[in-house]
């Protein structure tokens, strides 16, 4: 990857004019006085945004949960190493039949975040919802693009399907899935890939796609919220960009259903319920609301949230933004309503 220098422009970053004076003020505050000044992602090399410490500043503490415990899964079906999961379980006694459980895919681009990255969120939805948690640990980019991720996300459903429902004592009926940015895309596609495995893949009670990505070929020239939020602080469409051609090298493949899930042609009336939560100066906002729509006309129930003034990052800032507290809410509401 060669060396750690920066490859752009250097800071500070100055809130651009077009979006500044939208933004939530409690953000603009936080970002002018803790972000502002630090290099971005996208103007220096990976590995050097890998080794840079917090992925986004602002995060709440972790939950104390049951217990906390890594595994690593033998594959089935594609070729790799063995898929790293962290298991969260909830205190206390276990329900008469089984946990229920949600697989959680952790954001990051495709690039970025590990299996620490997200434990905030998964200590709540776990503590908060009674539910053990499976946070898995998917291959990046660029060393392993695109389907490197969709494989290993789909392992860790094979690996349930088959060993995990009882070695973790998990109630096969009470499964949820969901993720954040390239996480929101993962668990979409995972939904439309157990409709077309069912023996193999466990079925769904509701979906939470937090700010995905649903449409690789979206631009500024094609998409609304991407002209709109072209210069938003956090994922501006430059770093999008980077991001996509990190994962997806070969252009020709933007636009296949398991690196853009908005274009599968079929199987959205059989989509489980949906919380889709966007942040309404997020360059993705356009594709997550259109994906909610996609569902709605299937016939499927679906809950879209539209955060005022947010940009990208909001849920994992939760230690700073109430819209990052709502959201990890609305998600443990619809853990529960999909559990009950």
């Amino acid at each position: 990857m060669g060396s750690n220098a920066p490859t752009g422009p250097q800071p500070p970053y100055p809130l651009h004019p077009s979006v500044k004076d939208k933004l939530d003020p409690t953000y603009r505050d936080f970002y002018n006085k803790h972000i502002f000044d630090k290099q971005q992602v996208h103007l220096q090399p990976v590995s050097a945004s890998r080794t840079s410490g917090i992925l986004i500043p602002g995060g709440g503490p972790k939950l104390p949960v049951g217990k906390t415990e890594d595994f690593l899964l033998q594959r089935k079906e594609t070729a790799g190493p063995d898929v790293p999961i962290r298991v969260f379980t909830p205190e206390g006694e276990k329900p008469s039949d089984g946990w229920p459980v949600m697989v959680y895919y952790h954001g990051g681009g495709w690039v970025l975040g590990n299996i620490e990255t997200e434990n905030t969120v998964c200590t709540n939805l776990c503590k908060r919802a009674s539910c053990v948690v499976i946070s898995v640990d998917y291959r990046l980019a660029p060393e392993n693009p695109y389907p490197a991720a969709v494989n290993d996300s789909l392992e860790a459903l094979l690996w349930l399907r088959s060993t995990g429902f009882t070695q973790l004592a998990l109630n096969p009926q009470k499964v949820a899935i969901g993720g954040s940015s390239a996480g929101g895309n993962l668990a979409a596609i995972m939904c439309h890939k157990a409709l077309a495995s069912p023996s193999l893949v466990p079925s769904f009670s509701v979906q939470l796609l937090i700010v995905p990505v649903t449409d690789n070929t979206a631009s500024t020239a094609t998409t609304l919220s991407w002209k709109e939020n072209e210069f938003s602080p956090a994922l501006p469409a430059e770093k999008m960009l980077w991001y996509r051609r990190h994962y997806l090298p070969d252009e020709k493949s933007w636009g296949e259903p398991e690196a853009s899930p908005l274009l599968y042609e079929g199987g959205w009336e059989s989509q489980p319920r949906a919380l889709v939560v966007v942040g309404e100066l997020d360059v993705l906002r356009s594709e997550g609301e259109a994906y909610a729509e996609k569902l709605r006309k299937g016939g499927v129930e679906v809950d879209l949230k539209v955060m005022k003034g947010m940009p990208h990052p909001f849920l994992a800032m939760d230690g700073v933004l109430q819209q990052g507290r709502d959201t990890i809410t609305y998600m443990v509401e619809a853990l529960k309503r999909a559990f009950a």
